[in-house]
């Protein structure tokens, strides 16, 4: 550690640098059995004589913070405890939007870092699918270019392109390789599209029950949240306010409730926005994972007013650890854009965008959203069989249909709520999707959020019988 003496301060070296070593001991920053720089080589780096260092090492040792033995050198002995410090913060240090659930709220399910028997939450793909020796070769080529300087922070040309030509072909949206900006994810380019078009005040709607973090972010950026009822069509547009500002939907799989917005709620949302001068995000999050039915046209497509924003994400298709995603913009929106995303990171790390890039021009995309969609669709299968099973045995009502995704829903019987099978899942180490968190407003009914993503298709029958057990034992109460 840096030890520090100033010349300017009144006091003896001997005692300024006894407090700073105390005070390393005593908060933990010099920990039980770090050893403490010879008295010569320190006393060299202060410029002090040793006799300043061997003093303070002596009384150190003799008020049992170090233990010094010939040749050993002084060791630290003392265990810390909690630092004496205040925990009021400054004003200037309070933040300033309260009542944002942490993010660490959504993403653990209730588990508290302990990693479930059974992992059922939502919108985890199976890291046991990543394919890894693919993306390490793409990245082992990546890397043998030496980093270069500040790149474009829409992101590599090359990788734009290709984004383009792959979401293009892949889903229906049409989009010049100038209108993809390369994000940390999808929730930086939400972050990104708030910043840029919402001010304090202004009203963002929601689905209800929606995403929660997307909700929160907007709070955070001072936006008056208003949660918008959803039903099996999508969004239910005659709700929203006509002082909306944006509109944020999930229309190819709608989080939590899967349903997909219908060809004409679509129009109307469209139609809403043209009238009221309103921007539209559609995030499309997982719908790469279809297994029935056929998908319709993105939004993005269907606008033709440039009002839609399109938020793609490769957390659900490849791994949420790599941080990798990206927007469609309107092309009038692309200036401004390009010099907020400037402002917040500069750019995506260059040997991720690389990689990405020839993992999607060699076919390793393609190929492995093949593999995947087979195994997700299998595990699909089982999830919806053993659901209707327990329908048919009256321990659930009739599941409501699903097409894409990593998870499900199922509908509790009245008098079973869904407190009562996470608690039992829990004690059986399963861990569940939290439906009532998703609300802004009073949930109703209750639900179970059941995602098959990360439990693999060999276990995930065991995994079922466990959490039909959960449901059972809740029916009985």
């Amino acid at each position: 550690m840096d030890v520090f003496l100033d010349p300017s301060v009144g006091r003896s070296k001997t005692a300024a640098l006894f407090d700073q070593l105390r005070d390393a001991i005593v908060t933990g920053r010099l920990a039980v059995g770090d050893t403490l720089p010879p008295s010569r080589t320190l006393a060299a780096e202060l410029d002090v004589s040793r006799t300043t260092i061997t003093t303070v090492y002596g009384r150190l040792a003799a008020e049992g913070y170090i233990s010094g033995r010939t040749g050993a050198g002084s060791t630290v002995v003392y265990r810390h405890g909690s630092p004496n410090r205040t925990t009021r913060a400054p004003a200037a240090l309070r933040p300033v939007n309260l009542g944002v659930v942490a993010a660490s709220d959504w993403s653990l399910g209730g588990f508290d870092n302990v990693e479930p028997t059974f992992d059922l939450r939502t919108g985890r793909p199976d890291p046991a699918l990543f394919p890894l020796i693919d993306w390490r070769r793409a990245m082992n080529d990546a890397l043998h270019t030496l980093p270069g300087s500040y790149r474009n922070p829409a992101g590599q040309p090359t990788l734009r392109r290709a984004l383009a030509r792959w979401v293009g072909r892949s889903r229906g949206v049409e989009a010049d390789a100038d209108q993809i900006i390369v994000t940390a994810g999808a929730q930086q380019g939400i972050d990104l599209v708030g910043r840029l078009l919402i001010r304090p005040g202004e009203t963002v709607a929601v689905e209800d029950p929606g995403y929660p973090p997307v909700s929160n972010l907007f709070k955070a950026q001072g936006a008056t949240v208003v949660p918008t009822p959803v039903d099996r069509d999508g969004i239910q547009v005659e709700h929203l306010p006509a002082d909306t500002r944006l509109v944020y939907v999930t229309p190819s799989h709608q989080s939590p409730t899967g349903a997909v917005m219908s060809l004409q709620r679509r129009a109307a949302l469209l139609d809403f926005a043209e009238t009221n001068d309103v921007a539209i995000i559609e995030d499309d999050y997982d719908s790469e994972y279809r297994h029935s039915d056929r998908p319709l046209e993105p939004l993005y497509r269907l606008d033709r007013h440039g009002r839609v924003i399109y938020v793609g994400t490769f957390s659900k298709t490849l791994s949420p650890s790599l941080r990798l995603g990206f927007l469609a913009l309107p092309p009038s929106l692309l200036d401004d854009a390009i010099a907020l995303r400037s402002l917040m990171d500069w750019q995506p790390p260059e040997a991720s965008q690389t990689a990405l890039h020839r993992f999607i021009v060699d076919g390793h995309l393609d190929r492995h959203l093949k593999r995947t969609r087979r195994d997700y669709t299998q595990r699909y299968a089982l999830v919806t069989e053993a659901l209707h099973a327990a329908a048919d045995h009256g321990h659930i009502q009739t599941p409501p249909p699903h097409h894409a995704g990593l998870h499900v829903t199922a509908h509790l019987n009245d008098g079973v709520t869904e407190h009562d099978v996470r608690t039992n899942a829990s004690l059986a180490g399963i861990a569940l999707g939290n439906y009532r968190q998703c609300w802004q407003g009073d949930p109703t009914g209750e639900v179970l959020l059941i995602g098959f993503g990360a439990t693999s298709t060999d276990e995930l029958p065991k995994a079922l019988d466990a959490l039909l057990q959960a449901i059972t034992t809740a029916n009985e109460r």
